[in-house]
């Protein structure tokens, strides 16, 4: 399944694309059953990359499904970086099953030494790219290489710039950063497919100013934190919140505040 809205969706169908009825809760990457122009079933999903439905908290909508790859795309200060949106994404990654990288965007506007601070935080894999200059674009091509992966992050950080770069042609609209606030503009308003050849498929999803990965259990958060690991704490089953000897309760650390926020629901 290439893309989805109002009532149809876009699938690859024997290598064409078509337009087909669909009344179902499919997305993007989803394998589907069509009989008479109509979706009429969705296979089991390998991977899921879901978020909190914003019209129902209690209800998980999937933004793309049997992804290989994560692809965070960030920028370091155009917009600003937002290492809180970072890890809620490795949470959704980890409790989908899929493989996180963070691709650092803008790379031309920042220095080598705010790059560096900014990825440390993470153990992930990162590649630092520029759209403008070409920079990192071949080394994520390489990355994406035989496997469907997903970009996403806040808005204004060049997802579609990036896609466009990787596709060489402009396969997805571009924007920009709103005058005066250094808030990015959505230019997706909706997630597709692209083919880009070598076995690499990317799905675009549209730029959000919030990410709500949903309720969570102390093992997916512990899975996205594995820089929080509990063997130097006094208790093996410590959750860094009040627990006394906790080998973690850094105060001043963003990335303890964000362990926080996201523990709070446990």
């Amino acid at each position: 399944m290439i893309g989805a809205g109002q009532g149809g969706c876009t699938v690859n169908l024997e290598g064409k694309v078509r337009r087909v009825k669909c009344e179902m809760p499919v997305a993007p990457g989803d394998l589907v059953a069509i009989l008479h122009e109509k979706v009429i079933a969705i296979a089991p999903r390998r991977t899921t990359l879901s978020r909190t439905d914003p019209a129902n908290k209690h209800r998980q909508r999937v933004i793309a499904a049997n992804l290989d790859l994560l692809v965070i795309v960030a920028s370091i200060d155009d917009p600003p970086f937002r290492p809180g949106l970072v890890d809620r994404y490795l949470v959704a990654a980890a409790r989908g099953g899929i493989d996180p990288i963070l691709c650092v965007n803008k790379a031309d506007l920042s220095t080598p030494e705010q790059i560096e601070e900014a990825t440390n935080r993470f153990a992930i894999p990162w590649v630092r790219c520029s759209t403008r200059t070409g920079e990192g674009i071949e080394e994520l091509r390489t990355l994406l290489a035989g496997k469907l992966s997903v970009l996403a992050g806040h808005s204004g950080v060049g997802k579609s710039s990036v896609l466009n770069a990787l596709a060489g042609a402009a396969v997805a609209r571009t924007g920009g950063i709103s005058d005066g606030s250094k808030r990015g503009q959505h230019t997706t308003t909706s997630s597709s497919l692209v083919d880009l050849g070598d076995g690499a498929r990317v799905i675009d999803t549209p730029g959000i100013r919030a990410f709500d990965p949903g309720q969570l259990t102390l093992a997916e958060l512990r899975t996205a934190f594995p820089d929080f690991d509990t063997g130097t704490c006094r208790f093996a089953d410590c959750t860094h919140r009040a627990e006394p000897d906790c080998a973690h309760r850094d105060e001043a650390s963003p990335r303890y505040a964000s362990w926080l926020r996201l523990a709070a629901g446990l």
